[in-house]
């Protein structure tokens, strides 16, 4: 897809950003795991926080398939709709406070947040552990929506279009490591969906 000047740019990574980013991640091994696995947050929650956090990255990519796992977790298409167009006034408040507070922090490239009332008020509203796994959940999905939009990257700059900011050198390595796991993926996916893996990867790189 050509970027026009419109359109959201995608984030990628340069490597030495990704290994930064993954040995903190590995940090938050145990919490994901409690959120993931042990339903320490909603998975309809969980769900909407990741595709608004797909949407702020532009990463097409993650946001087609956990558009899907949304709908199987019981999220609404209206629900799925208002994300996009950021309506409030589909969601109960606290849900609604999640996923802006994902949405803020993505977007903030989750730099150190000042402690202030707005602060206390959704630690208050949410309670301290469920901000806390918002946010883990937030920066795990940026990780993989950077690595899924770098991977990207590469076969964009091959058609002429390619990602500003995105280095060729970082496409290939990043391709490299990653691309066999994303293909993995789009096997599991393509099987669940009955569908040829050749039309489930065009289909979530939206070609």
């Amino acid at each position: 897809m050509a970027l026009g000047s419109s359109a959201p740019v995608p984030s990628v990574y340069k490597v030495p950003e990704l290994v930064k980013d993954l040995r903190f991640v590995m940090t938050r091994v145990p919490a994901l795991w409690a959120i993931w696995i042990g339903g320490r947050l909603p998975r309809a929650l969980r769900e909407q926080i990741i595709v608004a956090v797909a949407q702020v990255n532009a990463c097409r990519m993650c946001e087609h398939a956990h558009t899907r796992m949304a709908l199987e977790a019981g999220v609404s298409d209206a629900e799925l709709a208002a994300l996009e167009r950021m309506d409030e006034s589909a969601f109960d408040r606290r849900a609604w406070l999640a996923i802006a507070h994902a949405r803020e922090r993505t977007r903030a490239e989750f730099a150190p947040a000042l402690r202030g009332a707005s602060e206390q008020g959704l630690s208050e509203a949410l309670g301290a552990q469920t901000l806390r796994d918002v946010e883990d959940v937030a920066r795990a999905m940026t990780v993989a929506n950077r690595i899924a939009n770098t991977l990207n990257a590469l076969p964009d700059r091959w058609r002429g279009s390619p990602v500003p900011g995105s280095r060729l050198l970082d496409e290939l390595v990043i391709n490299l490591v990653f691309l066999p796991g994303a293909w993995l993926g789009t096997l599991v996916a393509a099987a669940r969906q009955r569908k040829s893996p050749f039309a489930v990867w065009r289909q979530a790189r939206g070609r």
